[in-house]
């Protein structure tokens, strides 16, 4: 790679990851039409920043893009690359992370867990702890096995037991275990204990979409369609990346059955 190309390399990288953090900027705020409109032009520089460059950074940025966009396939060629770069701790814990979120993705749920648990290894974080949390979740919700994910999901809330994904799980997971629990007078408890979960999760995060759409279905399912309203309020300008497990034509069609 030549002085002049490098350089023109760098400063692509550069600006692709200003511009992905401007674009979750105005999703974050609401404004869709200016986030697809940045996530295009990020997705241009990407493109032409990895032509030459080599650094972890940009590839992880271009690689987080793609799976908010859903080609998870080109995600992980990125993300492979990366491998034979020499990448920090943080990198590695990154690289997991994302691979996993592809795995996941792509229904390999088992290879999912293995790849985050050996980020899990590397670090231990909110993020590690939401991510992680969900796919035993979902697991044990296909075994009927939950001592796993309960033993995992209370050293989640030792950990932080304010993270709105924690709080989201433990939501999730109770809601499982209800549908499991042979005795109605338990299943019920559980019931409860999973909209509680999900009413803290809304509290401290109004537009995270998994737990609008968690905590305004069981009340809808429960006949409170006065508070699933209430809840679906928060449901307005969200940008739904490819990645989140709820659509937007998931949560209009609850929207059209609230009323």
């Amino acid at each position: 790679m030549g002085l002049l190309s490098g350089a023109k390399a760098q400063i692509s990288g550069q600006r692709a990851i200003r511009t992905h953090i401007s674009a979750n900027e105005a999703a974050n705020a609401g404004r869709i039409s200016e986030a697809k409109e940045k996530y295009a032009q990020a997705y241009r520089l990407y493109e032409e920043a990895l032509r030459e460059a080599q650094k972890p950074g940009v590839h992880q940025g271009f690689a987080i893009l793609l799976m908010r966009l859903g080609d998870f396939d080109r995600a992980m060629q990125v993300m492979e690359k990366l491998r034979l770069q020499k990448l920090s701790d943080d990198d590695w814990f990154d690289l997991r992370l994302n691979y996993s979120v592809c795995l996941w993705k792509k229904g390999r749920l088992d290879d999912a867990i293995a790849t985050g648990n050996r980020a899990f290894q590397i670090k231990k974080c909110a993020s590690i702890y939401s991510t992680l949390g969900m796919y035993l979740v979902e697991k044990a919700d296909q075994t009927g096995d939950f001592d796993a994910v309960k033993s995992f999901n209370e050293e989640a809330m030792g950990y932080d037991d304010e993270d709105a994904g924690v709080l989201d799980n433990m939501g999730e997971m109770y809601e499982a275990m209800s549908k499991h629990e042979a005795d109605p007078a338990r299943a019920r408890e559980y019931r409860n204990q999973a909209k509680a979960y999900f009413e803290k999760a809304h509290a401290q995060k109004p537009r995270q979409i998994t737990t609008i759409y968690s905590l305004a279905r069981m009340r809808h399912e429960d006949g409170e369609d006065a508070e699933a309203r209430r809840v679906l309020a928060d449901a307005k300008d969200l940008y739904y990346s490819a990645v989140c497990s709820v659509s937007e034509e998931m949560m209009e069609k609850l929207r059209g059955e609230v009323g």
